[in-house]
């Protein structure tokens, strides 16, 4: 059993519905035309550490071993454990008899399935995005006030979106909420190089197009930013 708060966007309506999922038997119908993101408060979980930890394949443990921090450790286990009894509950599958075919850049992917997800995590929060035959970049990030984003834009942003963060009155927010869509965008196409950050813009609007990918900002509160890119419309 996973308790989370799952919010299912639908990039019309923004949010659909949002509810405490209690059994994987109240879980709401995965359509074709809508995307299920779930949130998870990782210190909410640390109790299901050991059991999340337990039906993970060795690498998935692997990884979390690397994390230095015991924080991320944690969160590693919470995300890649909650998606294998997320994918459990909409494919039928045993979460533990999962098994994961990764692409070159080690984005992890179900075989003979029409499921598609991505997964982030930053701070105290993961967050998992999961859908049916599309391709689905998340990214959460924790807004960092200490950080010189214009230094850091500099390096991976284009010039108009170093204008967007000079001329915003938070710089921190816009400069996170930048990153998140970009983070996404590169998941979506399955990519895991930040050079490739600096090439290209992101729509900031609501439900933005780029080239076909669609891009929506996730509500995350305001010491959060998270966004969801995808390349099909939704209903």
């Amino acid at each position: 059993m996973v308790y989370a708060v799952a919010c299912v966007v639908d990039f019309n309506k923004n949010v659909l519905l949002m509810e405490i999922i209690g059994e994987m038997r109240d879980l709401p119908w995965l359509g074709n035309d809508v995307i299920h993101v779930w949130g998870l408060h990782v210190p909410d979980l640390l109790d299901r550490i050991e059991p999340l930890g337990r039906i993970l394949c060795d690498r998935e443990r692997e990884k979390a071993a690397r994390y230095h921090r015991e924080s991320d450790r944690q969160a590693s286990i919470v995300s890649r454990g909650a998606l294998r009894i997320l994918l459990s509950g909409y494919s039928g599958e045993p979460a533990a008899q999962i098994n994961f075919e990764y692409t070159e850049n080690g984005k992890p992917h179900m075989l003979d399935s029409e499921l598609a997800f991505n997964v982030s995590h930053s701070g105290e929060w993961v967050v998992l995005a999961i859908g049916r035959d599309r391709k689905i970049g998340v990214d959460v990030e924790m807004i960092r006030r200490d950080m010189d984003v214009l230094a850091i834009a500099s390096r991976y942003f284009t010039p108009e979106e170093i204008a967007r963060i000079e001329t915003a009155e938070d710089r921190h927010s816009v400069f996170f909420q930048l990153w998140a869509r970009k983070e996404a965008y590169v998941k979506a196409c399955g990519s895991t190089l930040f050079s490739e950050l600096a090439h290209f813009s992101v729509p900031m609007e609501e439900g933005g197009e780029n080239d076909g990918w669609i891009f929506q900002r996730l509500e995350a509160g305001s010491e959060y930013a998270a966004a969801i890119v995808t390349d099909k419309k939704l209903a």
